[in-house]
């Protein structure tokens, strides 16, 4: 199974957990808790049963979901299927207005010919009409 990110404000910042109860908190098992205290999670001390501080628990999850993050630059939509930002076949989108001040961008993907989905403002569709051919098309 994929990794699957965890809400980084879900620990009380002041409280100490056991394993147990960390597993409790996160709905998964303990064995869980003890992978991620393989994988970097720091327990307050050796000693058994192993404490985590509530800011520690936090502070391991941002960071892991900050990892899987993959912000699009410049003239760039996200395509669900590559999981990874892409930059249009053709550098061509086409804009579809959903109201006065909010449209979507449509486009393909090079690399799996899909579609590529983003709803954006005015001002960011000024910064994608610089990078990209954008043709207006009827709702």
């Amino acid at each position: 199974m994929g990794s699957r990110l965890y809400n980084p404000k879900l620990a009380k910042t002041l409280q100490c957990y056991r394993v147990e109860q960390v597993a409790d908190l996160y709905s998964c098992h303990k064995n869980t808790v003890g992978n991620w205290l393989r994988d970097g999670l720091v327990a307050i001390d050796g000693a058994r049963p192993a404490l985590i501080h509530g800011s520690a628990l936090n502070a391991f999850h941002a960071a892991r979901r900050a990892i899987a993050k993959r912000p699009c630059g410049p003239g760039e939509l996200y395509c669900l299927p590559c999981r990874k930002p892409q930059r249009p076949a053709g550098d061509i989108a086409e804009y579809v207005a959903i109201s006065a001040k909010v449209g979507k961008l449509r486009a393909i993907c090079p690399d799996c010919d899909r579609l590529l989905f983003q709803r954006v403002n005015a001002r960011r569709l000024a910064v994608f009409r610089a990078m990209l051919d954008v043709a207006e098309a009827k709702a």
